[in-house]
């Protein structure tokens, strides 16, 4: 075969193996950006159910709880703070946000119920729920709890509620 012929033929093959290689290489490229894609979200449910709420433990222990009067939250304060001279606004201010970041009905709950153990908080709730509750803290009462509050470091309603009621207490006799 003579060597021009042969240059037509490798040169040919080149041409038909670097279209096969670009179209091949376009798909291979889409393909992987399809399949990251698909990892991500498959690993975002994942996170997701990892991070939001139990829901089975929150109805139970709604059902639990539902043996007891539902309180509005004067009520609430009167039968239950008030003679620890906790102020209206603080018992006010657990009583609808631990109801809006728990999902538990909080008119329910009574001091001696422990956060981890009756109540559950730390399935029940978001993942981030702390951080919310002491920013949405910082905003009704301009006390930053972000440094002092620890979870862990209260086992009932009533040491959360008496902390509160301390840090806001602190402030306003300065």
């Amino acid at each position: 075969m003579p060597a021009a012929k042969i240059k037509r033929w490798q040169s040919a093959i080149s041409a038909i193996q670097g279209e096969y290689l670009e179209k091949f290489g376009k798909f291979r490229l889409r393909f992987f950006r399809m399949w990251r894609s698909l990892k991500n979200f498959i690993f975002s449910l994942w996170t997701y159910s990892d991070l939001s709420p139990d829901l089975r433990m929150r109805r139970h222990v709604n059902k639990v709880l539902r043996s007891r009067p539902n309180l509005v939250a004067t009520e609430w304060h009167q039968t239950c703070w008030q003679s620890s001279e906790v102020s209206p606004p603080v018992s006010t201010f657990v009583y609808q946000k631990m109801q809006e970041y728990s999902g538990l009905e909080f008119g329910r709950v009574r001091p001696s119920d422990r956060l981890n153990e009756d109540l559950h908080l730390p399935l029940v709730c978001w993942f981030d729920w702390e951080l919310s509750f002491c920013e949405a803290f910082w905003q009704a009462f301009g006390v930053d709890l972000q440094a002092e509050f620890d979870l862990e470091q209260f086992t009932t309603v009533e040491d959360l509620v008496l902390f509160l009621n301390q840090q806001l207490l602190s402030v306003n006799h300065w």
